[in-house]
């Protein structure tokens, strides 16, 4: 994508007259035509040299998007666009290629079938092994994890917003005119557990969404707009990003936002932005489907984590607020199913290997090295070989020493749920 701190921005009479680009399913007839993609279409980042302003999106954004929308992200080689439906005249794959308004095709190549299914609902969306080259980032010496230790859930908004300073996307504005916004929702805690997101996190290794590194600072109405699913972060650099908006009919906030650049807090994992990308281009569907559309399901570790939440949930609640956000209200378009039993039918020494099996794919390198206390920068984890057995050792300590989470005005009746059980189950299935 062009990288520039400035977009024109045309009147925006001019932009309800602009078609979108709008990106078809090809495996269904022009009678049952299936709309993948529509975006609404900006001027180009960079003015051509012939002067010529384009109107469009660019193309490497409309790919990441298709890639999660077909659970393909990172891994597929071989999709392409294409201007017609048998796919025959493919869009020229370059880093710069930048699509005008229009219809294309989006295919995913001689090894699929052409009705491939789609990801309709963020559940049924799995977060890939590693991210996108672009996506990606190398640590340098500068981000020192250990700031961000032992930050609890609890405080976790008013770290985010101290260490922003204000909002992410306008310098300008006050503090207190700002939210700290979840970049993975917070009703999206089970897929959070299922995907073993918390290995991405700064600060804890419980598994939460409220963690440091999944908190941005906005201001109220962007964070509104953010929740509305109206724009997404993309990367146009180290660091770097910009805001581009995605949700069409809205071009009364365009000048506020399209092409605003945005640099991340070190503190951030670009795989959350990654995933905040994925939910919002997402949420773009519409709620109800035709039935002929087919669809991936929600991965079955997801069922059981809805399942275990909504057990723990009707539990009775600890009256400490880190008790409350790691069991968080399960979203309304999310299924449940039994809770399978790791303890009993696959066994404690079995679930650590699958695990430790899932950590040499996530950390290849950080898992080839000995044992060391500070590994090098850009392998930096709260997450560790052996964190099952520590998370379930935990478990045992509070189970057996409760005065560790209770004060002087917790209610004697009061108890509080096994977070570090729940989290090391999720990471051994």
């Amino acid at each position: 994508m062009a990288r520039s701190t400035e977009i024109q921005i045309p009147q925006l009479a001019l932009l309800h007259r602009l078609k979108p680009v709008t990106i078809l399913h090809p495996g269904y007839s022009p009678e049952q035509q299936f709309i993948l993609l529509s975006l609404p279409a900006y001027p180009q980042f960079t003015t051509p040299t012939d002067g010529a302003r384009l109107y469009g999106v660019a193309c490497c954004l409309v790919i990441d998007a298709c890639r999660i929308l077909t659970n393909l992200a990172a891994n597929n080689q071989g999709d392409y666009l294409a201007y017609d439906l048998e796919g025959n005249l493919r869009v020229p794959a370059a880093d710069d290629t930048f699509l005008e308004s229009g219809e294309y095709f989006y295919h995913l190549g001689p090894m699929h079938p052409a009705q491939y299914p789609i990801v309709a609902k963020f559940n049924a969306f799995i977060f890939p092994v590693a991210l996108p080259a672009h996506w990606s980032r190398h640590m340098d010496n500068q981000e020192d994890l250990d700031l961000w230790a032992n930050v609890t859930e609890s405080v976790m908004s008013d770290k985010v917003k101290s260490d922003d300073g204000c909002c992410i996307s306008n310098s300008s504005t006050t503090m207190a005119a700002c939210d700290n916004a979840h970049l993975v929702p917070k009703e999206q805690q089970a897929w959070f557990l299922a995907n073993a997101m918390g290995r991405y996190n700064r600060s804890r290794m419980t598994g939460s969404v409220d963690d440091v590194a999944n908190g941005i600072t906005l201001r109220s109405d962007v964070h509104r707009l953010l929740d509305l699913h109206a724009f997404v972060f993309y990367p146009i650099g180290d660091r770097k990003f910009v805001t581009y908006i995605v949700q069409r009919n809205i071009h009364d906030y365009a000048e506020l936002l399209h092409g605003r650049t945005v640099t991340v807090p070190l503190r951030v994992s670009y795989e959350f932005l990654y995933a905040r990308f994925a939910y919002n281009i997402i949420k773009l569907f519409p709620k109800t489907l035709p039935a002929y559309i087919k669809r991936f399901q929600s991965k079955e570790t997801l069922r059981q984590e809805q399942e275990a939440l909504r057990e723990s949930k009707q539990s009775k609640m600890s009256s400490t607020k880190t008790a409350q956000s790691a069991l968080s209200s399960i979203s309304d378009d999310q299924d449940t199913s039994t809770y399978l039993d790791i303890d009993g039918d696959r066994g404690i020494a079995f679930g650590d290997d699958r695990y430790k099996t899932k950590y040499a794919l996530w950390f290849p390198r950080l898992a080839e090295l000995p044992e060391v206390d500070n590994p090098p920068e850009s392998l930096r984890t709260t997450y560790h070989p052996e964190t099952p057995k520590m998370l379930r050792l935990r478990s045992e300590y509070i189970k057996k020493h409760p005065q560790v989470w209770q004060t002087s005005t917790t209610p004697a009746e009061a108890t509080r749920p096994d977070v570090e059980s729940l989290v090391a189950r999720s990471l051994v299935r």
